[in-house]
């Protein structure tokens, strides 16, 4: 059975797994206030930070494959690599997605807007945050990684949920409420995960594998596709190189 790893004590543990969820949550909470700073975001810029966004969360699912094939087997890393994949498919299938929906036609609906957002919620956020438990379970450099890693992916997202609403014609104060309650889903999500995870450790190289599947998805299916179409492919392929390399420096400086 694989074991918790705990600097100092339990109560440490919780302090930084309290600490990481926060950390999320401010970074979609900045990403949701820019829409007071503008509107509606230049495609060539929000593509770049999407590509970026990509390559940090690229480096970061490859990680905690590792971090699993380390604790356990083959059949486990690709079992919950492919578990995380088909999740995430089959979640995008019976929840609505905000990110097709808002570009088809205008949502004058405010009850069409908000259950959009939820589902965007439930999509990303709340995977995102069983992978912030499963890494912290896992051991605390990896736990602040992957946290770095998503929160880096969490500012742009945030604008994602907020600035769109804007643009169709939301108040921009109830946008940026949609935006921070994103982030409060991932946080709660973290929270929730650890606590199922100290109780069942045996299931963290499984975890680890299924974030890593689930955040594998969200890059080739949402953000790599949303980073490509605003016109700038070379950008988009910079700065996807950028962050992967700002990972792996993260992941040094942490000794992941």
């Amino acid at each position: 059975m694989v074991k918790i790893r705990i600097i100092g004590s339990e109560y440490l543990a919780l302090i930084d797994l309290a600490l990481g969820a926060l950390a999320v949550l401010l970074a979609t909470s900045a990403g949701a206030v820019a829409v007071i700073l503008f509107k509606c975001i230049d495609k060539t810029k929000y593509s770049a930070m999407l590509a970026f966004s990509a390559g940090v969360m690229a480096y970061s699912a490859l990680e905690m494959l590792i971090q699993s094939h380390r604790i356990s087997g083959d059949l486990v890393v690709l079992g919950g690599f492919l578990a995380g994949l088909a999740a995430l498919m089959f979640s995008e299938k019976i929840l609505p997605h905000v990110h097709r929906h808002i570009r088809k036609k205008d949502l004058s609906d405010g009850k069409k807007k908000a259950a959009l957002v939820a589902g965007t919620i439930a999509i990303h956020n709340i995977p995102e945050g069983l992978s912030i438990a499963t890494a912290f379970s896992a051991s605390v450099p990896l736990g602040w990684f992957i946290t770095t890693s998503i929160a880096i992916q969490d500012v742009p997202e945030g604008a994602l949920v907020s600035t769109p609403l804007a643009c169709y014609g939301m108040e921009r104060k109830r946008s940026i409420m949609f935006g921070v309650f994103s982030g409060a889903a991932e946080a709660a999500a973290a929270i929730a995960g650890y606590f199922f995870l100290s109780f069942f450790s045996g299931l963290v190289p499984i975890s680890l594998a299924f974030s890593g599947g689930a955040m594998a998805y969200v890059i080739i299916v949402e953000l790599l596709p949303d980073a490509l179409s605003g016109g700038a492919e070379r950008l988009s392929a910079l700065s996807f190189t950028l962050g992967a390399c700002s990972a792996f420096l993260i992941a040094s400086m942490l000794a992941v």
